[in-house]
């Protein structure tokens, strides 16, 4: 199952925007950047909850109301398009899904106290799409499909299905995705007469995902043992960092409770990992998935300049509508500070540093810079970094060729 693309007619700030996610050679993560405010979690929200409408969970018609903001009584098929102008029901977003490696179209009306949709989808389609989209938050994002007192409570977060708030690595989670692993090998061995090796991949892949320490079960599967690597010695859960225990949470989420082929949307998944983490987490969450599209909403340079160009989703926010931007052609480089000034649009440099450089480059502009100030203002320079950085580098470059 695929996204592959999304048109908001009206919602919010978007109005009149397209999202492609078709047109790539690499389809499995596409990742969205944007300053504060503008608009990557609002997204990800009114994807999740429009797509999992069908599902026929008693919370979905309060979940609509909230995103859209009036009260929704009913969700209904439009029979016909007749019906639409005749009612001047008003189209709000279009979707196209390729399900089975075919192409569907879902679109969404609203008129008063009504959803419509027109969808080339059958019904089993569509139960399939909304028990297959899948939303994982840091616990501190304002949700917008609930009211402000449930935002406050963790327990009607937690009733949310498909949804989680990060909290994945407890004991109990770990325990049922061992038992989710070992289920898959027995239903292997009724289908091919082997077992399969579910279980013994799990329990690998469990060992690289944190580098010095061992996860295993007891003997009886009834608890979690940890240990570190080396010298034997057994710690507890609560002792993983905050890092740690992120990493292996989103881990034990995918395995045990995302399911095969689904569209996963995943707010601020960077939070508390290590930069070079961040750099492994598109291939990461690509290996431990069975099929799924992840779509990311980040700050991460290390996630952006890690995902292919055309996968780049960029909002910006103009005179309170959402803009969308992605790439056409390659950015210049991938390196961090290109991703940072040209995706971003934010200093790479402390902001003291970037005045400092600015005139010491005037001064060679003007012809000063055998001058004392210029010896000076270079000497402070050299506090923040070496000689051989970049910009004196560039400066020796234009005294060559002035040179010529």
């Amino acid at each position: 199952m695929r996204l592959k693309k999304v048109e908001i007619i009206k919602y919010r700030n978007f109005e009149n925007v397209v999202i492609d996610f078709e047109n790539s050679k690499f389809p499995d993560v596409f990742s969205i950047a944007s300053k504060n405010g503008g608009g990557k979690s609002t997204l990800l929200q009114f994807i999740f909850v429009m797509l999992r409408c069908f599902s026929g969970h008693t919370n979905i018609k309060n979940h609509l109301s909230n995103l859209l903001k009036r009260n929704i009584q009913y969700i209904q098929h439009i029979q016909n398009i007749q019906h639409i102008k005749e009612n001047k029901v008003i189209n709000f977003v279009k979707f196209i899904i390729e399900v089975d490696n075919k192409v569907h179209y879902l679109n969404f009306y609203i008129l008063d106290d009504t959803i419509y949709f027109d969808t080339t989808m059958s019904k089993y389609q569509l139960n399939d799409l909304s028990v297959n989209i899948f939303l994982a938050v840091p616990n501190s994002q304002r949700l917008f499909f609930v009211t402000r007192e449930e935002n406050k409570s963790d327990n009607i977060k937690d009733n949310i299905a498909n949804f989680s708030t990060y909290s994945f690595a407890t004991e109990e989670a770990i325990i049922r995705a061992f038992d989710v692993t070992k289920e898959q090998d027995f239903i292997e061995v009724r289908k091919y007469d082997r077992y399969g090796t579910n279980y013994i991949d799990f329990k690998e892949t469990l060992k690289e995902c944190i580098d010095d320490k061992e996860i295993r079960e007891n003997e009886d599967g009834t608890k979690i043992l940890f240990k570190l690597k080396g010298n034997n010695e057994e710690i507890l859960l609560e002792d993983l960092s905050h890092g740690e225990s992120r990493k292996l949470g989103i881990y034990i989420w995918i395995k045990s409770i995302v399911k095969k082929d689904s569209i996963v949307l995943m707010d601020e998944p960077d939070i508390a990992l290590h930069p070079k983490w961040q750099y492994e987490l598109l291939d990461d969450l690509v290996k431990w998935s069975k099929g799924s599209q992840f779509i990311l909403a980040t700050h991460s340079p290390q996630i952006l300049s890690s995902t292919y160009y055309k996968n780049l989703i960029l909002l910006d926010k103009q005179e309170n509508k959402t803009i969308v931007k992605q790439l056409n052609q390659a950015p210049l480089d991938r390196d961090i500070n290109i991703m940072l000034s040209s995706i971003m649009g934010t200093h790479y440099i402390p902001k003291h540093l970037e005045e400092l450089h600015l005139r010491y480059r005037n001064l060679f502009e003007d012809g000063k810079i055998d001058s004392k100030e210029a010896e000076e203002l270079k000497l402070e320079i050299l506090e923040y970094e070496s000689e051989n950085s970049s910009f004196f580098q560039g400066i020796a470059f234009d005294r060559e060729l002035q040179d010529i």
